[in-house]
């Protein structure tokens, strides 16, 4: 097992303030991360490695290797698929925290139905212990209409956080475009025509983009040049899938998919510039 101490944490806790006024005024100013930028030696080993000229990657997977061999190789996705996969479920998480904190507690629900197991599995066997619990107590604050839900969704945050941590910038970037893409998927299944069919996944996706908005600038407010250039690039390529979106109930809403994918080629493009 590898000797590496524990890296430093982030210091972010991302925050929502979600009302029927602002959800009804746009949802692009719906998500507020409240964040403590750490000074440049509190900045985890990740930042510095993908900042470097090729130095993520390889120590980063040499740090692995044997802690990898002692869990299920099944379970431990790599690092690309596991963030990608992990956006994918806070991205829904985040969505059914708006819907519960607007009283949409069915609608909430119907989010935390979807798929979760590989996840869960895969932020096991990154020794993440805890998530079923914080989810668990999540299910029950939505259900039950409970004024936890904000702060129940947080402590899943954290969990997460501590994951992407153990990441390289490079990686989270990468994954940031990804997610984008897969966002762009989700939401065009959810298009029939010029009308959203499928209300769920049209708030999935919301959460997928939000949640990429959120990381982007955390990584913005990095106090390191290269890494705060390409949170920025990729907080201002986002910018473009806003008119994508209305409210949480897609309302006078003319749907378009491309906004999502052209976001992502700006992302794509502006990640390049720096990395």
């Amino acid at each position: 097992m590898s000797d590496t101490p524990e890296k430093p944490r982030r210091l972010v806790t991302a925050r929502r303030t979600l009302t029927i006024g602002t959800l009804a005024a746009g949802l692009a100013t719906a998500a507020h991360a409240t964040i403590v930028t750490p000074a440049e030696a509190d900045l985890p080993d990740s930042y510095w490695l993908a900042a470097g000229e090729g130095e993520g990657e390889g120590e980063g997977e040499g740090e692995g290797e044997g802690e990898a061999a002692e869990q299920d190789s099944s379970a431990r996705m790599d690092d690309a698929a596991f963030l990608v996969a992990l956006g994918q479920l806070e991205g829904r998480l985040f969505a059914a925290t708006a819907l519960a904190e607007d009283g949409q507690a069915d609608a909430a629900a119907a989010l935390l139905d979807g798929p979760a197991g590989d996840v869960h599995a895969a932020l096991d066997a990154r020794g993440i212990d805890g998530v079923a619990d914080a989810l668990a107590a999540l299910d029950t604050a939505i259900a039950e209409g409970a004024d936890t839900v904000a702060d129940d969704y947080d402590t899943a945050r954290d969990l997460f956080e501590s994951a992407r941590r153990e990441t390289t910038a490079r990686a989270q970037f990468r994954s940031l475009i990804a997610l984008t893409r897969a966002a762009a998927e989700t939401y065009a299944g959810a298009v029939d025509g010029d009308q959203i069919t499928d209300l769920a996944a049209y708030q999935a996706a919301w959460g997928m983009i939000e949640l990429a908005k959120v990381e982007a600038g955390e990584m913005a407010k990095a106090n390191h040049d290269r890494i705060s250039q390409a949170g920025q690039g990729l907080v201002d390529a986002l910018g473009f899938a806003d008119p994508a979106f209305t409210d949480l109930q897609a309302a006078g809403l003319h749907p378009d998919a491309s906004l999502l994918h052209g976001a992502a080629g700006r992302m794509d493009l502006a990640l390049s510039k720096v990395y």
